[in-house]
This record gives structure tokens, sequence and C-alpha cells, in this order.
């Protein structure tokens, strides 16, 4: 517990700092497609991690996928150290900076992109409780064919990423928006009506795409509002909104199973994402501009 609990500090200081760096170095009008490009790179490793994990504990020992995270890890600081320049302090802004993130995430694109940051993340922790369970029950699936359903999921979301930001960038963060929020609500009435692991595999590959566009228009709305000061404050606060949204969905997907069904989980996301979508399709140029 005491190791995990290490390893949750430094994973949320360098994903933190490393958001915060690509979007300080990314070319002018290109923030959204390098931010897709490290969300991709996040999502490869997802899908790496546990298969390569496995085979080096089974091929070297239990030990082994440890120490070699430990060794990469050094060699990531080791290269951060001699290529990263020294940069100096920069100036606070006139106001508290936890006063300038609130305000920036509350109001305007903001508040936008904090809904779907933190709606986003609870959807991902209601499917990922509710359908491995249902799956089981209803196809009778193994354990292995469940992971590869989501590993598809997860391979539609990398390669779209970049292209979500790239649209965004390109054709206001609007259009991402709604095109995710309605692929997760189509994708999730799906896993309810489809019957079948070739419907559960297209409505988890649909899920990786809306996921993946959805996050395309949040992140780099977020950015955008935190301003230069703020931003690593800016995304801690998105890693926090993250995270309460995942701890929130597998406690609403889990009450759910125990008082309705699957089924009624499924529909009432979906429900809730489709009104998300209308929301943004409705929303006048001032209250959710396109950029």
């Amino acid at each position: 517990m005491a190791g995990r609990a290490v390893q949750g500090t430094g994973s949320a200081a360098s994903w933190i700092a490393a958001l915060a760096v690509v979007s300080d170095l990314a070319p002018p009008g290109k923030r959204g497609e390098a931010l897709g490009v490290a969300f991709a790179a996040n999502s490869i490793g997802s899908i790496a991690g546990p298969a390569l994990g496995g085979v080096t504990a089974d091929v070297l020992g239990f030990a082994a996928p440890f120490l070699i995270v430990c060794g990469a890890s050094v060699g990531l600081a080791a290269g951060v150290v001699a290529v990263f320049p020294r940069e100096r302090r920069r100036a606070p802004t006139g106001s508290p900076a936890w006063r300038t993130i609130a305000r920036a995430a509350g109001s305007g694109v903001g508040a936008a992109a904090t809904a779907i940051a933190l709606g986003g993340a609870a959807v991902l922790g209601v499917v990922e409780l509710v359908a491995p369970l249902d799956l089981d029950a209803r196809l009778g699936l193994s354990s292995a064919a469940i992971g590869l359903l989501f590993a598809l999921s997860i391979a539609v979301d990398a390669p779209l990423a970049p292209i979500g930001g790239r649209w965004g960038d390109t054709r206001g963060r609007r259009g991402p928006a709604i095109a995710g929020l309605a692929a997760l609500a189509l994708s999730v009435a799906m896993l309810a009506a489809f019957g079948s692991t070739i419907g559960a595999a297209f409505a988890l590959g649909l899920f990786g795409a809306g996921f993946s566009l959805a996050f395309a228009a949040a992140v780099p709305w977020l950015d955008e509002a935190f301003g230069e000061v703020e931003r690593g404050l800016g995304y801690g606060l998105l890693n926090v909104l993250y995270a309460t949204g995942y701890a929130i969905g597998p406690l609403i997907g889990g009450a759910l199973l125990e008082l309705a069904s699957a089924d009624a989980a499924y529909w009432l996301t979906a429900a809730g994402l489709a009104a998300g979508a209308l929301v943004f399709a409705r929303a006048s140029t001032t209250t959710a501009p396109s950029s």
C-alpha cells in the first residue's frame, strides 16, 4: 500500500508536468493535436503495459515487471535532467492561483470542459464496472475475452486522439465535443440493445472513439482557460476532476446494478450523455464558443 501511494504521487506529478510541457511546446494553432498525441501515447501504454507485465512475469519472475518499471523511470528522470533546461520562476499573477483556476473552470468554455472531464470519467467508471459483469452474465465471456474487448476500445481511442485534437484546432472544439458525447451515448445504448459478442465489440470500439473525441475537446478547452502561469495547477485540477469522476462512476454503476439491472445502468447513462450532446448542440456561440 505504501508503494502504491508513492507510485500515485509520482504518476500524478509526472503526468501533470508532461501535459503542461506538451502544451508549452505546441506550435501555434496545434495545441489540441499535440495534446492528442500525448493522450494517444498514454492509451498505447495502457494496452502494452499489462501485456508486457504478464510476459515478463512469466518469463523472468514476479519481481521483473516492477524492476523494469523502476529502471525505466530512473532512465526517464535522467533524460529530463539532461534535456530540460533550468527554468526561471515565473512571476505570479495578481490574484491567487487557485482563485484564477476556479474562475476559469467555472464559467464559459471552462465550465463546459469541466463537465465533460468529470462526466466522461464517471461514465468510464460506470462502464468498466457494469460491462464486464454483464458480459460474463449475459454472454458467458471469459476474463481474457472481456479484456480483449476493452483493449479494442483503447486501440480505437489512441489513433483518434490526435485526429480529434486537430479537428478542434482547425474547425473549433464544439464539433468533437458533440460528436464524442453522441458516440458515447450511442455506444452505451448499444451495450444494452445488442446481445452478442460482435455487438459488444462494436459498442466498445465506438465507446473508445467517443471518449477520445470528447476529451480532445475538453482538455484543450481547459488548457486555454487556465492561462500561461496557472497551466500546471490547472492540469492538477484536471487530474482531480478525472479521479473524482472515475471514483463516482463505479459507485453509481454498482448501485444501479443492485437496485435495478445492467440495462438500467446503460440506458440511464446513455440518456445523460445524449442530454449533454443536445446541450452542446443547441448552445449559442456565447455560451459554448467553437474554440
